[in-house]
């Protein structure tokens, strides 16, 4: 038996180049992957910060200068003449004037408002002032330039304007808030003058009652079982209960045309109108039926009276409340022109511009790191090459046809010199 020679067909494997056998993507070395790259280009970055910083700062300095003037009111509770009528016809019970949060934002919305804004516009002929070309232009100009900051807790608010002029910039915080005024007191006004008229007409309705009520009791008789009840001061006590309970309704109808159903005034006036007719349920006792009816036509009578007297209260204190002043604004610090500009700030702007190109140079220089570290890897640069191949041909711009055409033109002229 010969021997076979025997060959080793198992195919060796060359071994693996050091490139070859680094994961990938390599370790992250942590910070100094960042930092490194940064710091290889940091001239770069210092260029980059110190120009775009320089660019800004020269920007500020060409900016139009822009003051501002501040102004605050103290927004406070209005205790008016019909108030105290009011409070005084039911002990315990008080009309206290809306204030608070909700005060405050109505406050801002008014000052916010066109009115206020037309106002101050045809006050400060800000569409010649402010070179616009009409008056919209100029009132979205005004919502720009007027700041309103609110302090809930103090129940103060500050009014803030902005103008290339120091002295208009005080000048339009202040008239802000004396428009505001004069819009609450042409409110306030509008409402007494209603409130007064309504009592005048209820005054002469109970006052003709009253003059009816003086006849009846003229013409009827008196009862000796009348007499011996005392009817004189039960009525007198039943008729100032009721005359009380029309009073109040009175009022509630008044407070009804000015004020939501919802108001705190509407309820409280609701709560005055229940705790006296639980008084008048005590009160009341059964009325004399009885030949002449004296006592009858005595409750009318003490009742006639005092609605009369209640209403011509209520009337004299809607007269007060339309001479009065009853605006629940008070000022607290006026506008004064401040010289120093708030802006623009050619040091902020500076150092924004810094922080803005070294950020941009850095983001730019990060990128162009890992761009060469996923290079590296061949299955990136082949996966790179499948990408660029399936995609459309770039066609040749404008300067590269100029350039294409300009060279056809040059090969034609001296194809054409170079020929017999």
């Amino acid at each position: 038996m010969t021997p076979t020679d025997t060959t080793d067909t198992t195919a060796t494997t060359p071994p693996a180049s050091p490139v070859q056998a680094l994961a990938w993507p390599p370790p992250s070395l942590g910070w100094l992957e960042v930092a490194l790259p940064l710091w290889s280009r940091r001239w770069r970055l210092l260029f980059s910060s110190l120009a775009v910083g320089a660019v800004l700062f020269a920007i500020s300095l060409e900016r139009p200068l822009v003051f501002v003037g501040q102004a605050s009111f103290v927004v406070t509770s209005v205790q008016r003449p019909c108030s105290s009528v009011a409070a005084g016809a039911v002990p315990g019970l008080t009309v206290i004037a809306p204030g608070g949060a909700s005060a405050i934002d109505l406050h801002v919305a008014l000052l916010r408002s066109r009115a206020v804004a037309d106002r101050l516009i045809e006050r400060f002929d800000l569409v010649r002032a402010w070179q616009v070309p009409d008056a919209a232009t100029a009132r979205a100009m005004l919502a720009r330039r007027l700041d309103f900051t609110v302090a809930r807790r103090e129940s103060v608010v500050y009014v803030e304007a902005s103008d290339l002029h120091p002295q208009r910039a005080a000048a339009l915080a202040n008239q802000a808030i004396e428009e505001l005024r004069s819009l609450l007191r042409g409110f306030a006004l509008d409402e007494a003058r209603q409130r007064r008229g309504f009592y005048e007409q209820q005054l002469q309705r109970a006052r003709e009652s009253l003059e009816a009520a003086q006849q009846r009791l003229r013409g009827s008789g008196f009862d000796r079982a009348a007499l011996r009840t005392e009817p004189g001061a039960a009525a007198t006590a039943f008729a100032r209960q009721q005359a009380e309970i029309t009073a109040a309704e009175v009022r509630l109808a008044a407070l009804r045309r000015v004020r939501a159903d919802s108001s705190p005034e509407v309820a409280l006036a609701r709560t005055e109108i229940e705790a006296l007719r639980a008084q008048l349920a005590r009160l009341e006792v059964p009325r004399d039926e009885g030949r002449g009816q004296f006592a009858a036509r005595v409750r009318e009578l003490r009742y006639a009276e005092q609605l009369v007297d209640t209403l011509s209260r209520q009337a004299e204190a809607a007269r007060f409340d339309e001479d009065a002043d009853p605006v629940p604004v008070q000022w607290l610090d006026r506008a004064q022109p401040v010289f120093m500009p708030a802006s623009p700030n050619p040091v902020r702007w500076a150092l924004g511009g810094m922080a803005l190109g070294f950020g941009v140079q850095a983001a730019w220089v990060l990128m162009q790191h890992r761009r060469r570290l996923a290079l590296q890897d061949e299955q990136y640069r082949r996966r790179l090459e499948q990408v660029r191949s399936v995609l459309p041909a770039r066609r040749p711009g404008w300067i590269a046809r100029l350039r294409a055409a300009w060279a056809r033109r040059r090969a034609a002229v001296v194809d054409a010199t170079v020929q017999p």
